[in-house]
């Protein structure tokens, strides 16, 4: 009788044990997500591959109702992460795969950042994103920082670096930049590319009679013509003054003789606002293994001085 009543006394400690335990789970999960509700930033339990728990701010953000609608819509959370482009260092869907997750739990790094895009009001936010291993087992705590405004602001001061001031196109320095890397790769890889100088013809006389205010104006339409006429991958920058430099990737020079002459005659045909019509010299050349840039920029140079000494409107190849 004896042994009956401490059998169930053990089975009444376990199933009492087994609740309390239910219920201080429920309890810690409860206050868990009450705090994570309470969050201003994105925050997301993940567990075992899986999301159980987004907060308020997230639901919104990605106008869903809840963590079921949520992973009904995504098979998995890097769906969302937005294509990287050039200079954004985002991590995308594509960056680490599947793998994602437990490349970024195990990275050192705390500048982790993706891009994603808010159903909310149709516009793309950035976020820094940060893993926490939480108390229970398998469960991590997923945080995105809102870091939009920053990203804003480091677009507009790299933009001024690299953006000439009155026509927002590249400057010296970063085409130097991007010629330096150029040439690099050509000279390591035999690749082929080539180049453009051109300068508006008798622009002095345009500042002498019209004033610089509206010389300022050609310089910023003229710009605006070219950069219109030019493949996506081409580069094309204010080289000082009236002078303007294109470097076209994988192209012969005589590809290039042909791009000079285009814009040659595009420039002859258009009426600028405040002047009329104006006209410029160009000098072509490619470059060849071996050249450093201040080879190819004596090379085209040249040819740009003899289109001028030859009377100026004309394209020069060397």
């Amino acid at each position: 009788m004896e042994l009956y009543y401490v059998i169930l006394l053990f089975i009444v400690t376990l199933v009492f044990g087994f609740f309390l335990a239910i219920y201080y789970s429920r309890r810690y999960n409860n206050f868990v997500k009450s705090f994570l509700d309470s969050n201003t930033n994105i925050t997301i339990l993940y567990e075992n591959g899986k999301i159980n728990f987004i907060n308020s701010i997230g639901l919104e953000f990605f106008s869903l109702s809840s963590v079921d609608e949520f992973n009904k819509t995504y098979a998995d959370l890097s769906q969302l992460f937005l294509s990287n482009e050039s200079g954004e260092n985002c991590i995308d869907k594509h960056t680490y795969g599947k793998k994602w997750f437990e490349v970024i739990k195990n990275s050192n790094s705390k500048y982790l950042k993706v891009k994603l895009f808010s159903k909310r009001d149709t516009m793309n936010y950035y976020f820094n994103i940060n893993i926490s291993k939480m108390k229970k087992n398998n469960q991590y705590l997923l945080t995105f920082n809102d870091i939009t405004k920053l990203e804003s602001e480091r677009v507009d001061i790299t933009k001024q670096a690299e953006n000439d001031a009155l026509t927002n196109v590249f400057n010296r320095v970063k085409f130097n930049e991007v010629l330096n890397t150029m040439i690099y790769k050509a000279n390591k890889h035999d690749l082929r590319f080539s180049i453009i100088l051109l300068d508006i013809d008798h622009f002095k006389m345009i500042n002498d009679n019209y004033g610089h205010n509206i010389g300022d104006k050609v310089l910023i339409e003229l710009s605006r013509l070219v950069n219109m006429s030019l493949r996506d991958t081409d580069i094309f920058a204010r080289w000082g003054g009236e002078e303007f430099v294109v470097v076209s990737e994988s192209t012969t020079r005589n590809e290039m003789d042909f791009l000079a002459h285009r814009l040659l005659e595009m420039i002859n045909e258009y009426s600028f606002k405040d002047v009329g019509k104006i006209t410029c010299s160009f000098g072509v050349t490619e470059f060849k293994i071996g050249d450093t840039q201040s080879l190819l920029f004596d090379r085209v140079d040249k040819a740009l001085y003899e289109a001028k000494h030859n009377g100026r409107n004309q394209v020069v190849k060397k």
